[in-house]
């Protein structure tokens, strides 16, 4: 799979396939635009597509992020942590974590797009706590199952991606995956453990896949309604 760069809207996966017929262009859940070519389809004609389909993806980008899960109190914040709101002593935007409970300090009159920032700011803090403190344990416990070694593990946050994986068997993973369910990081998991050894998503890869996570078709589509990101 390729990306082309794109000033607007970043990056756009590019996927070429034996089996279609036309260039489609597909924006999913979790906002990352894709499109589907032919194998020898000029890269042109992507980027034609994606100039003439230009306005209509802000529309559809911007129904988007206004769909997006606003969070409110008492909501569960990953797997350990509650959110809770309090009312600021200073008539300043503050978060802390307290134990499990993620506080965030608003002023009586507060404005949305500064209480969001301050959300995704602790949320964000809250959820690198628990990534370092469950998945590195998780992962090396697949990895002792299932026979698997890799070098090192990183955390990030950034991105439109739920890990990675390099060739020196360094694995990327996305904090945001401690709001999924412990199915779906296991799916994440097995995926990336994988690719030390199939460094790619060719049918020996999914064989190998399917050797780990029988289901694994059925775990792909649930986690399209999931985005590695607030």
């Amino acid at each position: 799979m390729a990306a082309l760069q794109d000033p607007e809207f970043g990056a756009i996966t590019l996927r070429r396939s034996k089996l279609a017929r036309t260039v489609r262009l597909k924006l999913d859940a979790r906002g990352v635009i894709s499109i589907s070519l032919p194998m020898r389809t000029p890269l042109f004609i992507a980027k034609q597509l994606l100039n003439d389909s230009r306005q209509n993806l802000r529309h559809l980008v911007a129904d988007l992020r206004q769909k997006r899960q606003e969070f409110k109190e008492g909501d569960m914040v990953g797997k350990s942590h509650v959110l809770r709101f309090e009312t600021s002593q200073t008539g300043s935007y503050q978060h802390r974590i307290e134990q499990n409970q993620l506080i965030i300090s608003r002023p009586l009159r507060t404005e949305s797009s500064e209480l969001q920032a301050i959300i995704h700011t602790g949320i964000s803090k809250a959820l690198r706590l628990q990534a370092k403190a469950y998945l590195p344990r998780r992962l090396q416990q697949l990895a002792e199952t299932y026979g698997f070694a890799y070098q090192k593990i990183r955390f990030g946050s950034a991105g439109t991606r739920w890990g990675s994986c390099s060739s020196q068997g360094t694995i990327s993973l996305n904090i945001w995956l401690m709001q999924l369910p412990f199915e779906l990081i296991d799916y994440v998991l097995i995926h990336e453990l994988c690719h030390t050894k199939e460094m790619n998503h060719s049918q020996a890869f999914w064989r190998l896949i399917e050797t780990y996570c029988p289901n694994y078709r059925q775990q792909r589509k649930a986690l399209k309604q999931f985005q590695p990101s607030l």
